[in-house]
């Protein structure tokens, strides 16, 4: 029976993924088709019908992740994405990109696999995940070059099985197909690099300095951690703080910053957001008040 090879994940080894004779054909068709695709859009497309001939999934996204600016999103397919663009801020919370920010290395993970402690409980779990009606994703990154990665994702609906570890050894696998890919479809868009690299310096300011006009640096460190979707208990750990001394903190920091939970706090954080643009710096709260 005919075979594909590739590198599965972080462990280095080559699996042998089996594929009947028909469906070797169509998958040598489809990346025929990705390879001669031309705009971003027919590359998504191509790229999309390429791997769902070895894999089952609803939703599909491709980024390129960037350390100087904000993710460039040659390609999105689900009409469900929340009203703030990934790319406008919630990047900032993502366990994706704080994972690569962080220096991870390359392979395929499930969401659980990088996200916090409590981020299944997390406001923005239940604002920005939960809008997408997903139940279950996949995460494939690879290195661009310097500075960059590429990140695709897919994902199953609510009521779905989960992916299994085929599905996971199966994405692995399409990693140099999926960077060729990103590669051109990040060619034929042209970004103005400087432009967006400088809103993301600002986007990222305004994260580390949300709150700074009322909280004190320590409490600000608490609202970081919690708005990407840390328990009490895990940013306690992360700061060397008993649990309780955390739950202080974010007592204290509510009535601060004028909101009553921690729905209110992850809402008013993009609302401050939505203030940002190129250059800014500060207190985005400034902005709202």
């Amino acid at each position: 029976m005919p075979a594909l090879y590739g590198g599965v994940g972080n462990r280095g080894m080559a699996q042998h993924l089996h594929l009947s004779a028909p469906e070797f054909a169509a998958w040598n068709a489809a990346v025929a088709r990705v390879a001669v695709a031309a705009e971003p859009v027919a590359i998504g497309d191509a790229l999309t019908g390429a791997l769902k001939v070895v894999l089952d999934f609803d939703g599909f996204f491709v980024a390129a992740l960037h350390r100087d600016a904000p993710p460039s999103v040659p390609y999105y397919n689900d009409p469900a994405e929340p009203e703030l663009k990934y790319h406008d801020g919630p990047y900032l919370l993502d366990p994706f990109y704080n994972h690569f920010l962080a220096g991870g290395t390359d392979g395929c993970y499930r969401l659980a696999e990088l996200a916090p402690e409590g981020f299944l409980r997390s406001e923005y779990f239940a604002n920005y995940y939960r809008l997408l009606d997903f139940s279950d994703e996949l995460g494939l990154l690879a290195s661009l070059g310097p500075g960059s990665c590429f990140h695709l994702s897919i994902a199953r609906r609510s009521g779905r099985p989960r992916f299994s570890r085929r599905d996971h050894d199966w994405l692995a696998a399409a990693a140099p197909l999926v960077r060729d890919a990103v590669q051109r479809m990040l060619q034929a868009t042209h970004p103005a690099q400087h432009d967006r690299s400088e809103l993301h310096d600002s986007l990222r300011e305004a994260y580390r300095h949300f709150g700074a006009s009322v909280l004190t640096e320590r409490e600000r460190e608490v609202v970081q951690l919690l708005l990407r979707g840390n328990s009490a208990k895990a940013i306690a750990r992360a700061l060397k703080i008993s649990p309780e001394t955390a739950r202080n903190h974010l007592k204290r920091v509510y009535p601060k910053l004028g909101v009553a939970s921690q729905a209110e706090l992850f809402a008013l954080f993009f609302k401050a957001l939505e203030q940002v643009e190129p250059g800014f710096t500060g207190d985005p709260l400034t902005r709202l008040r």
